[in-house]
């Protein structure tokens, strides 16, 4: 049973079952990273006080003495033999599934860092040095005067999905990524899926089978009881997903951003009317009570929320997010500087409504006039214009996304860009992406998840001298779309129902696990931007990399 938890008896959680599977227990992530300040994300496996220590030296556990009465002291009196040195205490518990994000300042430009996750003498645990200890926990800030940039994207994590990659994939992004002295990763979505191809670990299936021990939370309308019911649901699947230990080797050496998709809510969250959520959770041949049913998808929101807020966004740029204000005014977009680059991450999910009376169905108004203010506003010295779009702004055959908005596939075609109800607001995204290229001089590149095959796309207008590119890299472990994925997307065209005319060309494609790298460099004046598709073999012996010149 979950630490702290009361539940009725009749009511199972996935998590009864913990013991059974490998799950997250101890874990750092270094999240996001500047000239002089980096954000540190920790889990430990036992709740109470904790010390994050950040070091300009290599940390060694044989240098302090953990079983003293002040541990705090101790690793102070170590630690401050370095001017670098810090040691952040924080207490964690299952309020927030003993996790916490700390955030590092006044640090040195392009230094590099270690870092470690130690327990206080108070905690009844059998080692006191949580992680960072063995397998170092380490990372750079940003060089002020950087002539190149290296980084890697991927999405679409699930190893529960019949037919799925190895997580050794994970490794390679890792070595890529050291080899080429990269700066840091972009996980584009899709991070978890909590409606797993699993049974027993599908949120769907759960709250079917559960809802008559979920009525009392309607009855009572006790909305945040059950938003706390379904939390550890949502938990339990990212300590879950995140326990490959490949992977935190990965988010361990590498600053990582992330954004959430639908897999991290519900499966088309936001592309469903009312009616059509409300069906999704009726359980078989009975049809319910809306009210009740959109009571629990509300729920379901809130908790994803909360916990993508955990797990995900809490080591991003800081925004006004979820629970400081309402979900309404929840801001779960950002944008990151680089000397070289300027990216923003746009949100599609957290106010994404389908037929939303005020338009924008998947960004939101507010959203979008953020974008617009940014795009009115990037250093003259942006060399290239990164933006995250976890779904592609281009793909699909636009006749398959619109003839296709039926039965069970309706919700994933109407989250594309492509989907008629969308064409309004992702035209004015491409107008605002060809103008900043064409006023600036320089590459903008859609970054993108979603469709479980890898592609490259060229973008041109007639009129416009700026170029645009998708770049899509999906299904890192998630089982590839099958071949026929590529009958149903476009080698080549016009991109329907745009204001202005806009053709596009496929310049790569790939449907084996991938994931990519984004190659930025400045010399003499010349800007080149390449892109790396890398996939693994069916022997998952050796990669196979698809460069593409972008600029």
């Amino acid at each position: 049973m979950y630490q702290g938890q009361t539940m009725s008896n009749t009511l199972r959680h996935a998590f009864d079952s913990e013991k059974l599977v490998s799950c997250l227990n101890d874990a750092i992530i270094i999240g996001h990273v500047t000239t002089s300040s980096a954000k540190i994300w920790v889990r430990s496996k036992h709740c109470g006080k904790h010390y994050v220590v950040l070091s300009d030296k290599p940390i060694n556990p044989q240098q302090t003495s953990i079983t003293q009465e002040n541990t705090y002291a101790a690793l102070q009196a170590c630690f401050a033999v370095h001017s670098g040195d810090q040691v952040h205490p924080i207490t964690l518990n299952d309020s927030t599934d003993r996790t916490q994000c700390v955030e590092f300042c006044d640090l040195q430009a392009d230094q590099q860092y270690w870092v470690a996750l130690v327990a206080d003498h108070s905690v009844c645990a059998r080692r006191h040095w949580r992680s960072g200890y063995e397998i170092p926990a380490t990372f750079s800030t940003q060089n002020p005067h950087a002539h190149s940039l290296v980084f890697g994207f991927f999405s679409c994590h699930d190893p529960y999905k019949k037919g799925h990659g190895s997580d050794d994939i994970f490794l390679d992004i890792h070595n890529r990524l050291l080899a080429l002295d990269g700066d840091f990763i972009i996980a584009g979505g899709d991070q978890v899926y909590v409606d797993s191809s699993t049974k027993e670990f599908d949120i769907w299936r759960w709250v079917t089978d559960n809802k008559a021990q979920l009525k009392p939370y309607y009855d009572a309308n006790n909305k945040s009881g059950l938003v706390k019911e379904l939390s550890y649901f949502y938990r339990f699947i990212y300590r879950l997903y995140w326990a490959s230990p490949n992977l935190q080797k990965l988010w361990r050496s590498h600053p990582t951003y992330m954004i959430w998709d639908d897999h991290e809510i519900m499966d088309g969250w936001g592309s469903f009317t009312d009616a059509e959520l409300s069906d999704k959770l009726d359980t078989l041949f009975e049809w319910e009570d809306r009210q009740f049913n959109l009571f629990i998808a509300r729920a379901m929101f809130e908790a994803a929320t909360q916990v993508y807020q955990e797990y995900q966004h809490s080591h991003n740029p800081t925004t006004p997010s979820f629970p400081s204000t309402s979900i309404a005014q929840s801001q779960w977009d950002y944008s990151i500087a680089h000397p070289l680059a300027s990216f923003y991450v746009l949100d599609q999910r957290g106010h994404h409504q389908f037929k939303n009376p005020n338009g924008f169905d998947l960004l939101g108004s507010v959203q979008f006039e953020r974008i617009k203010e940014w795009f009115a506003n990037i250093p003259s010295t942006t060399k290239a214009i990164f933006i995250v779009s976890p779904v592609p702004v281009v793909h699909w055959s636009s006749t398959v996304v619109n003839m296709a908005d039926v039965g069970a596939y309706k919700d994933d075609f109407r989250d594309e860009w492509d989907h008629e109800a969308n064409h309004a607001e992702r035209n004015e995204l491409l107008d605002l992406a060809f103008h900043a290229s064409q006023h600036w001089g320089v590459p903008v590149v859609f970054l993108s998840g979603d469709v479980h095959c890898a592609a490259s796309f060229k973008l041109k207008r007639h009129a416009n001298s700026g170029t645009v590119y998708q770049f899509t890299a999906s299904g890192v472990t998630r089982k590839p779309a099958p071949f026929v994925s590529k009958a149903i997307s476009r080698s080549h065209g016009t991109i329907s129902g745009c204001n202005v005319v806009t053709k596009f060309e496929r310049l790569a494609f790939k449907t084996e696990n991938n994931f990519g790298i984004l190659k930025l460099s400045v010399k003499n004046e010349q800007v080149q931007l390449f892109a790396e598709h890398i996939s693994t073999t069916d022997e998952e012996d050796e990669i196979l990399i698809k460069q593409v010149r972008l600029f």
